[in-house]
């Protein structure tokens, strides 16, 4: 998630476990260790656009390397600002479970996070909330701020108990829109061979729905307020990209051929051609709107290049419509169905 929510949300947990009068350290030391793994975003290079999405929540959000990373900050902390202000134990163990909280926390969204690196290189993500939740974020981000303020630390408890709470709710509007996906596939006549159900941008009550089917993509949206009837979007679909489409376009041992694999390994699969552009190929996780199959972003295939790496491309619409529609969307309201994508 965010730098902002990731920093609170480490420095929740630290400040929970501490002394009144730690409460402030407890917040610095483990909102620092809670931020401290996104710092893999200085991974790039100018000639290999595709190694940013590589080590992005890679080995810094495994589990096992956040002791590591706790305890690098707390001797920083330690030698830098303290001294011995605070014994080396608490500033440890305030920087340990800050640190725990960051890849746990990305988990929680769709993006995929390397959680078990070095024992396992599946991308875990459990769909249940956006990259981005003011909802979440602001009241989370409050109450530390008030632990730290008056130095309680029951504020930063409370916290605790309201991600909780809220994480609850997200599971079961994953649950209910997993439900309408399925019924939808049954009304269908289709027997997904797999569904991915997550939340559209910035909110848990706007979902994007895609299963996969003889080879298509099938994207739905569904609203599901509290209380109400779910309000469906269908959506469109398209065909699926294989790795026999990739080699039809470029030799698969060529090193763009291998970045088409690793754009797939990143997209956990889900990619496809786009539509106005048959040498790019999309992460079909994620779009504007949550029912389209125009991604956000993908990479372009040149053939005559394949001795090179892809390039990286984005197709994000900040467009007066585009924002009117999915807010439209977002509380449930009707909109224009999207044309079909062949």
């Amino acid at each position: 998630m965010d730098p902002l929510t990731q920093f609170s949300l480490g420095a929740a947990v630290a400040v929970a476990v501490s002394s009144r009068e730690q409460a402030r350290w407890a917040v610095l030391i483990g909102g620092v260790a809670g931020a401290v793994p996104d710092l893999d975003v200085l991974i790039r290079s100018a000639a290999d656009p595709l190694l940013t999405l590589q080590y992005h929540r890679h080995f810094s959000h495994a589990l096992i390397v956040a002791p590591l990373i706790g305890l690098c900050t707390a001797v920083l902390f330690k030698l830098l600002l303290f001294r011995s202000k605070l014994p080396f134990r608490q500033c440890a163990l305030f920087a340990v479970l800050g640190a725990l909280t960051h890849g746990m926390l990305d988990a929680c969204t769709s993006y995929g996070t390397m959680l078990y690196w070095p024992f396992s290189n599946i991308r875990e993500s459990w769909d249940i909330i956006s990259v981005i939740d003011p909802i979440f974020t602001l009241p989370l981000v409050l109450l530390t701020l008030f632990a730290f303020t008056w130095r309680r630390p029951r504020f930063a408890q409370a916290a605790l108990i309201f991600c909780t709470s809220y994480f609850g709710f997200c599971g079961l509007q994953h649950v209910k829109a997993t439900q309408v996906a399925e019924h939808l596939a049954a009304e269908r006549g289709h027997q997904p061979e797999q569904y991915s159900i997550r939340p559209s941008f910035g909110n848990t009550m706007l979902w994007r729905m895609i299963y996969r089917f003889e080879g298509r993509y099938y994207v739905d949206a569904v609203w599901i307020g509290p209380g109400a009837e779910p309000r469906l979007y269908e959506g469109q679909s398209v065909k699926v990209f294989t790795v026999k489409d990739t080699a039809a376009l470029v030799d698969p041992d060529s090193v763009m051929g291998s970045d088409v694999e690793r754009f797939r390994f990143f997209s956990q699969g889900y990619v496809t051609l786009h539509s106005d552009d048959p040498l790019v190929v999309g992460d079909v996780r994620y779009a504007m709107w949550p029912d389209s199959v125009v991604p956000l972003w993908g990479i372009r295939i040149d053939p005559a290049r394949a001795d090179q790496h892809a390039e990286m491309m984005y197709f994000r619409d900040s467009s007066k419509l585009t924002r009117e529609r999915l807010w439209e969307m977002i509380q449930g309201r009707d909109v224009a169905r999207l044309s079909c994508v062949e």
